[in-house]
């Protein structure tokens, strides 16, 4: 139980349906990553109305990262969808009316059910699951009474989903504690033990402010390392990760210092991966190679035109003080802990960038009624929506994606291993 399992159970999900076939796996997943807009519409339009969600989910179609995760099966794919489902489950709480009022009840639980399948996939889910239970706590307009039971059926809903694996982590983590007496790792991993293993990545000697995989002492091919369960100093980290990154920190504070602004790099580099297909590819923070995390176009020049406006529009959200309008930014706040927390990766934001489109959209849009200019007619947005789509569809390498019909790089290398699992 080392990462969340969602990845690979839909993979081998869609491998018993469909067959062992590569390119009907990447179009389920591009068809799933894809049909992720729909929620991400639904949530910028019950935040922050019409004009809003189009500008944002147009940019989001455009979006060469999106369409690259999209095209490949990888997590972040996965944690796109799952995501997505899960705010705007919550958005639909916090806004009301039909069927939040009729059925306010069924749609916590499916909020619930919603942010356990994202738990499942990426971890971190659970700081945005924080935040929006503080966001919830706090609003205005509903009794205690009824925040208490939108709690309470939202927790079953989550329970349901994560207590099955929860309970087979248990049963696996005491087996191997009995078979191996001196790891003493812990019994009770809900999710994935990774945790402590990651922590320690990112405060240790080694850390660097990305990602660091020489702490285990053992690197391959540059970027990767396999841990060993009977290397003690391997077992040492997944275990007391937490302890030993924590000491190191209070040890060496000048090195927290000195990291600290390559993981805001870092953590901007996921913004600037966005539309142009300069400097293709992109490749992982550090120095590294690997094809985990260099499938991503690079564009500077994007995130130096949406910067200023995505200020300008945490500006006019925070102004105006709805809780309906700060949704969008629990899941960008929960990537900026995770990487201060842990380590910066740019991949982290990419499943994130959806939501930082929404808040630009809302200076765009807030620009727009300054300058006074009419929308165009329901036929020029259909004909701009397709232009946009076309050409970010068939001008990006067709390597990267759907079209590709052959395992590559280090998610090819993850295919394989789940043909392997599947065979059995």
């Amino acid at each position: 139980p080392f990462n969340p399992p969602m990845v690979t159970f839909l993979l081998i999900a869609v491998y018993k349906v469909f067959g062992y076939d590569y390119f009907s796996a990447k179009t389920v997943y591009a068809f799933m990553g894809s049909l992720a807009l729909v929620p991400l519409y639904l949530t910028a339009r019950m935040a922050f109305g019409r004009g809003v969600a189009f500008v944002a989910m147009l940019m989001g179609a455009a979006s060469f990262t999106l369409i690259s995760i999209t095209g490949a099966l990888n997590i972040e794919n996965v944690y796109l969808f799952t995501m997505s489902l899960a705010v705007c489950c919550f958005a639909a709480i916090c806004k009301g009316g039909d069927p939040a009022e009729r059925y306010p009840f069924v749609l916590s639980f499916v909020f619930g059910a919603c942010s356990g399948a994202a738990i499942l996939t990426r971890s971190e889910f659970v700081l945005a699951l924080a935040g929006f239970f503080l966001l919830g706590l706090f609003r205005k307009g509903w009794d205690v009474f009824g925040k208490a039971r939108i709690a309470v059926t939202a927790i079953v809903g989550l329970a349901l989903v994560i207590s099955p694996w929860a309970y087979r982590n248990y049963v696996y983590m005491e087996r191997y504690n009995a078979h191996n007496p001196q790891a003493g790792l812990p019994v009770f991993v809900p999710v994935a033990i990774n945790g402590p293993f990651n922590f320690v990545e990112g405060h240790s000697p080694y850390a660097s402010g990305t990602y660091a995989p020489a702490v285990t002492g053992d690197v391959k091919d540059g970027y990767y390392t396999v841990l060993d369960a009977g290397n003690p100093r391997h077992l040492a980290l997944l275990r007391d990760g937490f302890r030993l990154g924590w000491e190191y920190m209070k040890a060496h504070p000048e090195k927290e210092f000195t990291n600290l602004p390559v993981k805001m790099e870092v953590f901007a580099n996921g913004f600037a991966n966005g539309f142009l297909l300069g400097n293709f590819p992109a490749g992982l923070e550090g120095g590294s190679e690997s094809m985990a995390d260099s499938f991503v176009p690079d564009s500077g020049l994007a995130l130096f035109f949406l910067a200023p406006l995505f200020f300008a529009g945490l500006f006019i959200v925070l102004r105006e003080r709805s809780a309906q309008k700060l949704i969008p930014l629990i899941p960008l706040g929960t990537v900026l802990l995770s990487t201060i927390v842990f380590y910066g990766l740019s991949r982290l934001v990419y499943p994130a960038l959806p939501y930082f489109f929404m808040v630009v959209s809302v200076a765009l849009a807030w620009l727009w009624g300054k300058l006074n200019i009419p929308l165009p007619k329901p036929y020029a947005a259909v004909a701009l929506v397709t232009a946009a789509l076309l050409v970010a569809g068939f001008a990006q390498s067709r390597e990267r994606t759907v079209f590709y019909k052959e395992p590559l790089g280090g998610y090819g290398k993850f295919h394989l291993t789940v043909k392997e699992r599947v065979g059995r």
